[in-house]
C-alpha cells in the first residue's frame, strides 16, 4: 500500500503550524479607538495620524515625501499621471503580477507592454525590457514580486539610457533592500498596498513615495482635494484648492492600524525571513522541486507568500492540481500560485481579455489609447508562460513553531520522492 495520506497512508504533518501573528492586536485596537473617541473620521491634510505615519514611512524608505493613500492601486494611477504617461504612451510592466500594477495605465489612455520574467527570481526581465522599448515608451514598471526584489542596477540604468520614467510597486516587498538602498526609492515614485494581509496593512490603504516635489504635487492634484502642495508648479498654482476629481485620500482608521503595522515590521521581516530560509534549506534538493534564492545584493522583505518551483518533469509526472491534492492530504497548506488561470480565470495580464480582445472604446471613459495606435497583439513570453503553471505557495508564516514548518518540508518532500504514484 503506498505511504502517501491521499491513499490511505498517514499524514506527514502531525503538528499542524498554528499562526500566532495576531495583525489586528490590542495596540491596532487602541490606535483606532483613540480616534473615535475624539471623533477623528476624516483628515484632509498632512497633520494627525496621517501626517506622522507619512513621516515615518518615509524616513523607513529614505525618502523626502510619502502620500498615504487609500489603496495601492491609488498609488500607481497617481505615480503613472503624475511622471505625465498619456494617450498614445506605452508602459512597460511584467506580466507576472497582480492586475493593478497595469490596469491604472488605461486610465491615462495609454497602453501596458507586458515583459517577461526571470526563472530564478520571478521579477522583471531587463533584457526582454529592453526589447520591447519603443519611441512611444514613457515608463517603466518594475514589480518586487512577492518580496523579491528585482535587479535595480540593470533596470535603473535602462531608464536612464532611455529616458524612462521609473515607477517601483513594492507592494509586496516592505522593507525590501537592493544592495542597502530600500526599494520604491530608485525611480520618480514608489508604491506599496496597504491592503488585506500586506506586511504593512491598513486593511484598505497605500502610500507612495517620492523625492520630487513636482510628482508630489501633480499626485496631490489627481487625489487629494483640500490638502495643501508645495506649489512648485503653475499648473497646480493655477487650479488651486480644486483637484482632478479623484478622491484617493486615506482613511484616519486606516492609517491608525497601518501605523501600528509598520512599528512591528522589523519583527514580521525577521521572522518570515528566516522562516523562508529554514523550509528552503529543508527542500533545498527536494525532487522534482526548486527553492527561490534572492537575486545577488537583493535582501527580501514582505513576502506576502512563500513560492516554490516544481520542474517540467515533475509536472509531465503528474498535474499541478495533483501535486498540491497530495500535499494537502499530507497537511502542508500548499496551494496552487495565485497567478495562475486556476486562481484567477485570466492567468498571466498578457493574456487577459481586457488586454487582448476586448475593444476598450466599448467601455467609454478613458480607457483606451484616442490616438488610434493599435493595440500591440498578444506578445511571447515563454519564461512567465512556463513558471506559473509550476508555481506553488505556502503562507508567509510569521510565528508558528519550527517543528511544524519541519513537517510541512518533509510532507512536501515526501509527496515528491513518492511522484511517480500520482502519475495521471
Amino acid at each position: 500500500m503506498s505511504e502517501l495520506a491521499l491513499f490511505g497512508g498517514t499524514p506527514a504533518v502531525t503538528n499542524p503550524p498554528v499562526e500566532r501573528w495576531v495583525q489586528v492586536n490590542d495596540e491596532v485596537k487602541a490606535a483606532v479607538n483613540a480616534l473615535l473617541d475624539q471623533g477623528v473620521v476624516s483628515i484632509g491634510g498632512p497633520t494627525g495620524v496621517i501626517g506622522d505615519f507619512e513621516a515615518a514611512f518615509a524616513a523607513m524608505t529614505g525618502s523626502r515625501y510619502a502620500l498615504a493613500m487609500n489603496s495601492g492601486t491609488a498609488t500607481l494611477h497617481s505615480a503613472y499621471f503624475a511622471v505625465g504617461v498619456g494617450p498614445g504612451d506605452e508602459v512597460l510592466c511584467p506580466a507576472y503580477t497582480w492586475h493593478a500594477s497595469a490596469t491604472p495605465i488605461i486610465h491615462c489612455a495609454a497602453t501596458p507592454v507586458f515583459c517577461d520574467i526571470r526563472p530564478e527570481s520571478l521579477t522583471i526581465d531587463p533584457d526582454d525590457v529592453e526589447r520591447r522599448i519603443t519611441k512611444r515608451t514613457k515608463a517603466l514598471c518594475v514589480v518586487h514580486v512577492f518580496g523579491n526584489v528585482c535587479d535595480m542596477d540593470r533596470l535603473c540604468d535602462i531608464a536612464h539610457r532611455h529616458n524612462l520614467a521609473l515607477i517601483e510597486d513594492a507592494s509586496h516587498a516592505h522593507g525590501a533592500l537592493w544592495k542597502g538602498k530600500p526599494v520604491g526609492s530608485f525611480g520618480p515614485v514608489g508604491c506599496f498596498s496597504m491592503q488585506g494581509g500586506k506586511a504593512v496593512s491598513g486593511g484598505e490603504a497605500g502610500v507612495a513615495i517620492t523625492d520630487d516635489p513636482e510628482v508630489l504635487d501633480r499626485m496631490i492634484l489627481l487625489g487629494h482635494f483640500g490638502r495643501p502642495r508645495r506649489g512648485v508648479l503653475e499648473v497646480v498654482n493655477t487650479i488651486g484648492d480644486m483637484s482632478l476629481g479623484a478622491k484617493y485620500r486615506a482613511h484616519p482608521w486606516a492609517i491608525a492600524m497601518a501605523s501600528v503595522g509598520l512599528k512591528r515590521l522589523p519583527e514580521l521581516n525577521a521572522r518570515r525571513t528566516a522562516n523562508y530560509e529554514f523550509l528552503n534549506d529543508r527542500l533545498r534538493g527536494c525532487p522534482g522541486l526548486e527553492v527561490i534564492d534572492a537575486l545577488p545584493g537583493a535582501t527580501r522583505a514582505g513576502y506576502l507568500e512563500l513560492k516554490f518551483k516544481l520542474t517540467r518533469e515533475a509536472v509531465q509526472t503528474a498535474s499541478r492540481e495533483r501535486i498540491v491534492e497530495a500535499m494537502h492530504a499530507e497537511g502542508a497548506p500548499v496551494t496552487a500560485d495565485r497567478y495562475s488561470d486556476l486562481n484567477f480565470t485570466y492567468g498571466l495580464l498578457h493574456a487577459a481579455p481586457l488586454f487582448t480582445t476586448v475593444d476598450r472604446r466599448t467601455l467609454g471613459g478613458c480607457f483606451y489609447d484616442p490616438t488610434g495606435s493599435d493595440v500591440p497583439a498578444r506578445p511571447s513570453l515563454p519564461v512567465a508562460e512556463d513558471l506559473n503553471q509550476r508555481l506553488v505557495s505556502l503562507p508567509a508564516f510569521i510565528d508558528v513553531t519550527r517543528e511544524s514548518l519541519a513537517e510541512v518540508a518533509a510532507a512536501m518532500r515526501k509527496v515528491m520522492q513518492r511522484l511517480g504514484e500520482l502519475a495521471d
